[in-house]
């Protein structure tokens, strides 16, 4: 049972607070750079875009990993990287629709949002209401 986060962005104020939350929780460090996640302001600051993978049925980023470093867990359904397996080659970021998969540019490990297992922290730390968990 797979869920997504739907973003509203007629609620976000661009404040980062989520992205802030992700490396925090994931890094154990506060920093834009290094969450699983982001949010673009667009064009003037007029529009705020979510940035996020969208955990596809058919993931090319999985498909084209070398070192089967990608999969999708039995039990959730969600993608997962095994950063231990990661090369950094970043094949994943190339193919991947959405930009939804990076390399953490410490490590050079391919990092992408897991949804938190199913408990996202970006959606509780969100503090307008701008992003929400639902479950497929």
């Amino acid at each position: 049972m797979v869920g997504s986060i739907i973003f509203h962005s007629d609620k976000c104020s661009g404040c980062h607070i989520c992205e802030l939350a992700c490396s925090a929780i994931k890094n154990k460090v506060f920093g834009l750079r290094r969450a699983r996640i982001a949010v673009k302001t667009l064009k003037h600051g007029l529009l705020d875009s979510f940035v996020i993978c969208i955990q596809c049925l058919d993931p090319a980023c999985m498909k084209i990993c070398p070192v089967n470093a990608i999969r999708r867990d039995e039990r959730t359904g969600i993608i997962l990287v095994d950063e231990e397996k990661c090369t950094g080659c970043g094949l994943c970021v190339k193919v991947c629709p959405v930009e939804g998969i990076k390399l953490d540019p410490k490590t050079r490990k391919a990092i992408k949002c897991d949804l938190c297992l199913g408990n996202p922290i970006c959606v509780k730390w969100c503090p307008t209401g701008a992003l929400e968990y639902i479950v497929r």
